[in-house]
């Protein structure tokens, strides 16, 4: 992989998740994938500290199975996004693995919102991202988004950020 594949990849992935194509983006995960948002430290032990997401493939299974739920009220209206995508940096690549570094701004909105005073959320976020080449394909073993204020009030989100 090199810097002009990984934000290719990266501006892929984020476009599935802006259009909602979450069953998509599901199929990007290893089947060992970790997906985490964590809240407060970024660099804590997610077994030992509370995250806002921690997530192995069939935990996002049930999170998308529920997403998709006629019961799922929190999802209704949808809450949309646009991911802005920056400083993507390729830290290490062999022919097999990579691992990339970014910083993402999640602009997240949702249409009928009671809110007048914010109705657009705005999560700037540094990512961290280990791919693993499947094939001729690129997959997610690792993803964590460190929300800069997840340690704060986390607005209402998306099965997937």
């Amino acid at each position: 992989m090199n810097q002009a594949q990984a934000e290719t990849f990266l501006s892929r992935e984020l476009r599935m998740l802006d259009q909602r194509k979450f069953r998509d983006w599901r199929q990007l995960l290893t089947d060992d994938a970790i997906y985490w948002v964590p809240n407060g430290d970024a660099d804590g032990d997610p077994q030992q500290h509370c995250s806002i997401v921690y997530a192995t493939p069939p935990m996002v299974e049930d999170r998308l199975q529920r997403a998709e739920s006629p019961f799922y009220w929190v999802g209704d209206p949808p809450i949309r996004s646009v991911h802005t995508v920056s400083n993507v940096l390729l830290e290490r690549a062999d022919g097999d693995s990579a691992d990339i570094a970014c910083n993402q701004v999640i602009y997240l909105y949702r249409e009928n919102d009671q809110r007048r005073d914010q109705v657009l959320d705005t999560l700037p976020a540094q990512c961290e991202y280990r791919l693993r080449r499947q094939g001729d394909d690129w997959q997610i073993a690792y993803k964590k988004v460190a929300l800069l204020n997840s340690d704060g009030l986390v607005p209402l989100l998306p099965p997937i950020i």
